[in-house]
């Protein structure tokens, strides 16, 4: 039977279990499954749906815990000959995208026309025509069309496909490869499958059985008819195909045909296809075969990264309610790109609200909770990991947000650099680290045997959440390496500090009073405006409190009116600090500061009519309330590690340039670990946060680079210890138990590139969940996370 580890990765087209699409999440719920294929939903092509249909189809699938793994389209198949209007294609191929964007996919499925009764010659022409342009806008949306071995006139041969691909020449344009399409058609599909797999990204499962006449088949569960399933699948994984098996077995549905297998239980044969899938008779292999020599170098994927930065994903706290948020799509879209890679899910999910709901969170988190359950349940974290679950001293883990500010222009790439929100920070170089996370391994057979891979994609790194819902609960609950780099832009420097920031709101609640008579209320302006000047002089570098914090004197608002003597405003003040006595150093100073200033504002103003009464009340009228304050800021990293990278070859950030603040600080005290901040690009020079936000191809790539050697460095030295027999310096941790050894072999090719505590037992499977607070919610249980959960999404 298909190994544990290959059976997770069994998807299947879900109108041929059931029309609804109820009825498909139930099938793909009761069978395990992590995501569907899409190709109708209620009996409409997918492309058909109404944007509003789309987003209801979206959350149905997200509250499941389903994400999508490719959108079957009509372009180029058995209903469009090439004669045909091919505006219907572009069209088609737009709305795709858009659903995409929405549903978590990038993978779009197509053919290549009938012939419409064209010769042979002017048939390929117009085919090879028509794919490089949708290819070229593909390549623009960051889709990816994956061509299927089925109707039209690359479909049924192998030199045909190979030509396709090799005169279209894109990165946009992989191949998807069905078991079963041979026998239909006529041809070996094993032997069309040797020669395409350097560019297989997606795989269609379905068997057969000739009929009577050319071009008839009977089709079976998979492994009873002639197809050679099992050993399609066993060629795939010894040339390193990491991607999903997605089941379409014809056996209650033939779409192309429109046959009904009469009034057969659709369910239940689609149900019995799939057991037989998972309990199917794979050859081993001896020994993996070296894999056929790569279309185009490995690299960053563009694809991937156009896609993700046409999917909005800055959270409420940065656009407030009712703007588009996707990033649940977003985190789809990332996890199946890094399951083509070897990497597994271990979970993807939101922390449930007590683990959030603490003193030291930011007070805006604390208020969107509490004004709404879904504020949480709409801010996954995905937790992936290459091998299997290990000890600390043998796992590296790489931190990346997908959540950006809010803002930013369309997305672009001109071959040499990327444009849009996300671009630098840090969307770019999520990507990035999975093309260097592939090449390691590729280079590095220990990878992901004797050395674990952690990435945390998390939630909240912006808007002013600090971690608090998407890092730490995760490094709380152990999921951490020895090694732990937080992927944020320092111009591939690496930076062992990261400072926090306390944030103090000091409100004034007095009475309002008209123009005429100003000196009946309380004016807040004055006040505010006072106190404003008085911090910044007593708490900047040159007032008596000085370093070791920086003050920032921001937003002060009372009103807009020229009429009226607002008694009320409010001014924020934001504290950055480099260490946890530095921060509790400027609360105090604040503090007195504070009370320092609305003494002299009384002494000021007591003798002047207009303001005598806020004088008078000033100290009973104004409070000091802690937006944010308490948080850890990160120093002080062992030598062993600046050791490391000195040998990954990765610079120093120089000790006399100022840190920043980011989720690394949730690492600050966590014993036996190093961490370190790096990544491509400039928060200023590349102009994250601000509007023309960018990064070039070739820092990501050298980012890229910078992850493999590093992997490579840890790994070397993590194997060679064990030859030695010596403990690491983290000690001697028992690994979990009954956690699964995963073996690695070389990932596919692409035309794009490619505990804190001791480790809790092997995670139970995720049960029912009936709706979407309990769906979305995640218990987060001490570990440096074991095997996937069933069905985990």
């Amino acid at each position: 039977m298909l190994s544990e580890t290959l059976a997770r990765r069994i998807t299947g087209i879900g109108d041929e279990g059931a029309e609804d699409l109820a009825g498909q999440i139930a099938l793909a719920r009761e069978l395990g499954w992590s995501q569907l294929e899409l190709r109708t939903v209620d009996g409409t092509a997918v492309a058909a749906l109404s944007e509003g249909a789309v987003h209801t189809a979206a959350d149905l699938l997200h509250t499941a815990g389903l994400g999508v793994v490719c959108l079957d389209s009509r372009i180029g198949n058995w209903g469009r000959p090439v004669t045909g209007d091919f505006s219907a294609d572009l069209e088609e191929l737009e709305r795709l995208a858009a659903h995409g964007r929405v549903l978590g996919c990038r993978s779009v499925r197509v053919m290549s026309w009938p012939d419409g009764g064209l010769p042979e010659d002017e048939w390929a022409a117009r085919v090879v025509s028509r794919m490089r342009r949708l290819a070229r806008r593909a390549e623009e949306l960051g889709v990816e069309l994956l061509h299927e071995n089925c109707a039209g006139w690359a479909g049924t041969d192998a030199s045909r496909a190979l030509r396709l691909l090799d005169e279209v020449g894109s990165p946009a344009l992989r191949v998807l490869f069905d078991t079963g399409n041979g026998v239909p058609y006529g041809y070996d599909a094993h032997a069309m499958l040797e020669r395409l797999l350097p560019y297989v990204a997606h795989v269609h499962i379905k068997d057969a059985v000739p009929g009577d006449r050319p071009g008839d088949a009977f089709y079976t569960p998979p492994g009873d008819g002639v197809a050679r399933v099992a050993d399609c699948v066993a060629l795939l994984e010894a040339h390193g195909y990491r991607g999903a098996y997605s089941l379409e077995p014809h056996l209650a549905l033939v779409p192309h045909t429109g046959q009904r297998n009469g009034n057969a239980d659709s369910a239940a044969l689609f149900r019995h296809a799939a057991r037989r899938l998972a309990a199917l008779p794979v050859p081993a292999a001896a020994a993996p075969r070296p894999a056929p020599p790569e279309p185009s170098p490995g690299g960053v994927d563009t694809g991937l990264l156009l896609h993700l930065l046409h999917t909005p994903t800055a959270g409420p706290l940065e656009t407030g309610p009712g703007a588009p948020h996707a990033l649940w799509a977003a985190q789809h879209a990332y996890r199946t790109a890094a399951a083509r890679l070897g990497l597994e899910t271990v979970r993807l999910g939101a922390p449930a609200a007590p683990a959030v709901l603490r003193d030291d969170t930011p007070a805006p988190v604390r208020k969107a909770v509490a004004a709404s359950p879904a504020f949480l349940a709409d801010q996954p974290s995905l937790l992936l990991r290459l091998g299997p679950g290990l000890p600390r001293e043998r796992t590296v883990m790489f931190n990346v947000h997908l959540d950006t500010v809010a803002g930013g222009g369309p997305p672009a790439y001109d071959g040499v650099r990327f444009t849009g929100r996300g671009a630098v920070d840090a969307k770019g170089p999520a990507v990035a680290l999975l093309a260097g996370i592939s090449a390691a391994a590729s280079a590095c057979p220990s990878l992901g045997r004797d050395v674990s891979v952690l990435v945390q994609a998390v939630a909240g790194e912006e808007g002013g959440a600090l971690g608090t819902y998407g890092t730490r609960p995760l490094v709380e609950a152990g999921h951490v390496g020895r090694v732990n780099v937080f992927c944020e832009p320092t111009g591939l420097r690496a930076l062992t500090r990261a400072t926090a920031a306390a944030t103090a709101r000091i409100t004034v609640s007095g009475e309002d009073a008209v123009d005429d008579r100003p000196e009946s209320g309380h004016n807040a302006s004055v006040l505010l405006g006072f106190l404003a000047q008085h911090l910044a002089g007593a708490l900047g570098p040159d007032g008596p409190s000085g370093p070791p914090f920086t003050v920032c004197v921001a937003g002060l608002h009372t009103g807009t009116l020229h009429n009226k003597v607002y008694g009320g405003g409010s001014l924020l003040l934001n504290l950055s600090y480099a260490s946890t006595a530095a921060g509790a150093a400027a609360e105090q100073a604040v503090v007195r500061a504070l009370e320092e200033g609305l003494r002299a504002f009384t002494a000021r103003f007591s003798g002047a009519p207009l303001f005598a009464r806020t004088a008078a009340d000033a100290a009973r009228i104004t409070r000091l309330e802690w937006e944010k304050r308490g948080l850890p800021a990160l120093g002080g990293q062992p030598a062993w590690g600046e050791e490391l990278l000195a040998r990954a070859g990765v610079p120093r950030w120089p000790d006399h340039e100022p840190a920043f603040t980011c989720d690394a600080i949730w690492l600050q005290g966590v014993p036996d670990t190093f961490t370190t901040v790096l990544g491509p690009g400039s928060l200023d020079a590349n102009r994250a946060h601000a509007a023309g936000e960018f990064v070039g191809l070739a820092e990501l790539e050298a980012f890229a680079a910078q992850v493999a050697a590093l992997l490579t460095a840890f790994a070397e030295d993590a194997v060679s210890a064990r030859a030695d027999g010596r403990t690491a310096p983290s000690g001697d941790i028992p690994p979990p138990g009954g956690a699964a050894r995963t073996p690695l072999s070389r990932t596919a090719p692409s035309r794009s590139g490619p505990s804190r505590d001791a480790p809790s037992p092997s995670l139970p499977p995720l049960p029912s969940l009936p709706d979407r607070e309990s769906r979305n919610t995640m218990t987060l249980e001490p570990g440096t996370g074991t095997t996937p959960e069933a069905g985990a999404s």
